[in-house]
C-alpha cells in the first residue's frame, strides 16, 4: 500500500495531534499512512482519544506494522512487548472511555 506521510510538529491538525498522541512522528519509521489515520478520525467522528484507541488496538494486533520501527525494536522492547504494549493502552483506554 503506498500512501503519504505527514507530520507538522505546531499540531495544526487533528491527524498532526493523533500521530503526536500515539508517537508516530518520525517519518522515516512511521506506523500509519494519512490516509489511514483520515479513515481512524473519520469513524471516530474526530474524537482524537476514541482515534488514539483504535490506533493502539491496531499497533496491539499488528506485529507487521510494528516491525517498520527502526529495526523491529524500540530500546530494550522485543516485539511481543511492544505488542503487550499497545494491548494495554488500548484496554485502558476503553476501559476508561466507557464504550
Amino acid at each position: 500500500m503506498a500512501g503519504s506521510f505527514s507530520y507538522d510538529s505546531s499540531l495544526g491538525t487533528d491527524m498532526d495531534f493523533l500521530r503526536m498522541m500515539i508517537g508516530d512522528v518520525n517519518t522515516l519509521y512511521r506506523y500509519f499512512y494519512d490516509e489511514e489515520l483520515d479513515e481512524i478520525l473519520d469513524r471516530s467522528q474526530n474524537n482524537i482519544e476514541k482515534a488514539r484507541g483504535e490506533c493502539f488496538t491496531i499497533l496491539a494486533n499488528d506485529p507487521d506494522r510494528l516491525m517498520l520501527t527502526k529495526d523491529g525494536t524500540a530500546g530494550a522492547f522485543t516485539l511481543l512487548s511492544l505488542m503487550r504494549l499497545y494491548a494495554r493502552r488500548a484496554n485502558q483506554w476503553f476501559a476508561s472511555a466507557g464504550d
